[in-house]
């Protein structure tokens, strides 16, 4: 008895998508009497460098896969779940268009496993996120023997997921729309935004290398989209998008990761994937290597003179970030599930220095279709517990850190739908999104009850706002009249802000060149790291700008390779 109808039979699910914007994943699947024939994919919106694009990512892996394996029980990508994800959800409409039970086509297929193997090779970097992509870069561009190890599926890691934003001053980007930078003003600005807390030294080298890296990064395929400001409210623009990118973009950090990937393999360079770390080899007092775990199951040992860890932060890890910020409790993030604090981790259990930052990159903002918090929208904004702690009209994450400097775990946004903003306006008027924890209300003491925060601190803080707003003046936190939409009724509605993490700070201690220091503050032989694994130094509790977190990881990444392979430092 035939197990199909013969056909092409088409399917469509949600993939991962970007922006903002949900992908459909389209599939055709043809069938003969007995097998699965042929997966193409259609058309699809998903994530360059996540979704596709890559020799490893679903969109180009896995319709062989499920031919290969006769099945839809294929495993998903390594931090590429969603698209993985879609793309077997679309098969699988597909294929019951035909009248066959898919239901013994889910027996899940297991990930491949390896014997275990030894390598050897002059510098390993863990990681092939951005630090780790522009290291192998750099120093393949010498000939360097190196190897890349890498957690997931696919290169990119958090930097491929993100908005796709870099920061510089002085380029010609700026000069081509007449706008005066400096690295001067640059390092003013991030050491303001840290408060006196960042490395001067390291603030330093990052303006003044700022620049140079797009320029490495452009030879590599990179291309500039448009230039704009931080914030509206900071001078001068000094944001570089990646290609479809502007303002609160997200998904367009493929475009800088793929760039730095296929450039790497251009010139050579190996990447390992689904293999994480498991401990770094130490012995006579340096670093000599790594062991290695593949996600089906087998141990890879390489033994290298250099390593560089680059393994991401740790907002994946919600044991290791609630317990350090027990106020972040319930936070969102869509960072790739192997950010779990690995090389911090490996780090210190060879007695590597470790700093706990006492902030995140958090931004409070509302999960409902709205996504109110993002696009800069500046109406009342209170903590927790009702009270009003900052100026709105201020960048998303000085906002979001001075809601965390109270030990909020949540906040609110306020609004009678009388404001500059559509975002808001259309979610006033939309009314609750069932599901979500919005809450509108006829009265302040109805939203006081409904929001369970007490009345009397609610309308202190509504009270108080509205006096601001009738005078004209905002004498509490400065915010410009303009942005000071009365709280007057009749209807009111109160959007939950969830704590959203991408960026972690902290971890490894290490020197201006990137070398790990130990508890005595001495370097750690053979033992390099940068980016997230390693971000000490770089901030203070507020993370300064889009484009810190990618660019410094590349700037310190691509200096160990540097180092390493006796390239010159300026």
């Amino acid at each position: 008895m035939s197990k199909f109808k013969p056909g092409v039979y088409t399917g469509v699910a949600s993939g991962n998508g970007y922006d903002s914007k949900p992908s459909k994943i389209k599939v055709a699947v043809t069938l003969s009497e007995d097998r699965i024939e042929k997966v193409e994919i259609l058309s699809h919106g998903e994530i360059k460098g996540v979704g596709y694009g890559l020799k490893t990512s679903p969109v180009e892996t896995l319709p062989g896969e499920i031919v290969k394996h006769q099945s839809l029980g294929v495993p998903p990508v390594i931090g590429a779940e969603k698209t993985s994800k879609g793309i077997i959800k679309a098969c699988t409409k597909a294929i019951e268009k035909s009248g066959a039970n898919t239901k013994p086509l889910m027996k899940k297929v297991p990930r491949e496993a390896h014997a275990d193997e030894e390598r050897f090779v002059d510098f390993l970097i863990l990681g092939g996120g951005a630090g780790g992509l522009a290291a192998g870069v750099q120093a393949r561009q010498v000939g360097g023997d190196v190897l890349i190890v890498e957690a997931a599926g696919v290169s990119g890691g958090s930097a491929a997921r993100s908005g796709g934003k870099l920061v510089a001053p002085g380029t010609k980007w700026q000069e081509a729309i007449g706008i005066y930078d400096s690295p001067d003003m640059l390092f003013d600005y991030m050491m303001g935004q840290s408060k006196g807390k960042a490395d001067p030294k390291k603030i330093r080298y990052f303006c003044d290398h700022a620049y140079e890296n797009l320029l490495w990064l452009e030879k590599c395929g990179w291309k500039c989209f448009s230039t704009e400001p931080i914030h509206e409210s900071i001078v001068p623009w000094r944001v570089y998008n990646s290609e479809g990118g502007s303002y609160m973009s997200a998904g367009q950090g493929g475009h800088i990761t793929s760039a730095m990937h296929e450039e790497y393999e251009r010139l050579g360079g190996e990447i390992i994937f689904n293999c994480s770390l498991k401990e770094l080899i130490f012995e006579d007092g340096r670093v000599k290597g790594a062991i290695c775990e593949y996600a089906g199951g087998g141990k890879l040992t390489v033994r290298a003179n250099n390593v560089l860890l680059t393994t991401g932060g740790f907002a994946a890890n919600r044991e290791m970030l609630e317990g350090l910020y027990p106020c972040m409790k319930g936070y969102f993030t869509d960072v790739p599930k192997t950010n779990v604090g690995t090389g911090i981790t490996a780090g210190t259990a060879i007695g590597a220095k470790e700093y706990v930052s006492p902030g995140v990159q958090v931004n409070y903002m509302s999960l409902t279709p709205a996504l109110i918090g993002i696009n800069e929208e500046a109406g009342l904004i209170v903590n927790a517990e009702g009270r009003r702690v900052v100026n709105e009209w201020s960048y998303q994450y000085v906002v979001g850190d001075a809601l965390m400097r109270t030990q909020s775990n949540n906040g609110w946004y306020i609004s009678c739908g009388n404001e500059l903003y559509d975002t808001v306006n259309r979610a006033f008027a939309n009314g609750p999104v069932p599901g979500f924890p919005d809450v509108f209300a006829d009265s302040i003491e109805e939203l006081a009850e409904k929001m369970h925060v007490d009345y009397a601190t609610l309308k202190e803080t509504i009270d108080r706002y509205n006096e601001l707003s009738d005078k004209g003046v905002d004498e509490d936190f400065g915010k410009p009249a303009k942005f000071m939409f009365p709280i007057k009724g009749p209807r009111y509605a109160a959007f939950y802000y969830t704590p959203c993490i991408t960026v972690t700070f902290g971890g490894l201690v290490t020197d201006l060149m990137g070398r790990v220091l130990d508890k005595d503050n001495r370097p750690i032989p053979g033992l390099y790291s940068a980016g997230e694994t390693a971000s000490v130094g770089i901030y203070g509790t507020i993370y300064p700008g889009c484009g810190t977190s990618i660019g410094s990881a590349m700037i310190w990444g691509r200096l160990a390779a540097k180092l390493v392979t006796n390239q010159p430092i300026d």
